[in-house]
């Protein structure tokens, strides 16, 4: 599956995205709020555009060395989970707020059905999950 990616790491700033719904799937870190351009609270998107994707959250007990993003995606016609991100991010001290930023472009492939998104912030040095948050995303 083809998916444009663009990932960035930053200190948390003002959101441009709507604030989507997301189920937290575990972590000892603390997701603040997640935000998805084009979308409010349940999202439908279009393949071939670009959508901004923005997790803000706070680590908790990060350990030595840098966090890794992942993302991936369920097809829920097959039951397949595909990754589709695999980016090393900055290394970050418990208490500050964080925000990962990233982009999507979802693929005719898709279209028509509801496939479910999962992000996941891990320290592979120890393996600890910070994050993991989840939503489902309707691709028309």
């Amino acid at each position: 599956m083809r998916f444009g990616i663009l990932i960035a790491l930053s200190c948390v700033a003002v959101a441009s995205a709507g604030v989507v719904n997301v189920t937290r799937c575990g972590g000892v870190g603390t997701p603040l709020q997640t935000r998805v351009s084009g979308c409010e609270g349940y999202c439908q998107v279009r393949p071939g555009q670009v959508y901004e994707f923005q997790q803000d959250f706070m680590p908790n007990n990060p350990g030595s060395g840098s966090l890794t993003l992942f993302v991936d995606i369920l097809l829920n016609s097959t039951g397949t989970w595909v990754q589709i991100i695999s980016a090393d991010l900055i290394t970050v001290a418990p208490g500050p707020a964080y925000t990962v930023k990233y982009s999507l472009i979802p693929n005719d492939v898709v279209s028509g059905q509801t496939v479910q998104i999962r992000a996941e912030i891990v320290n592979l040095n120890t393996g600890g999950v910070q994050i993991c948050v989840s939503c489902d995303i309707d691709v028309l």
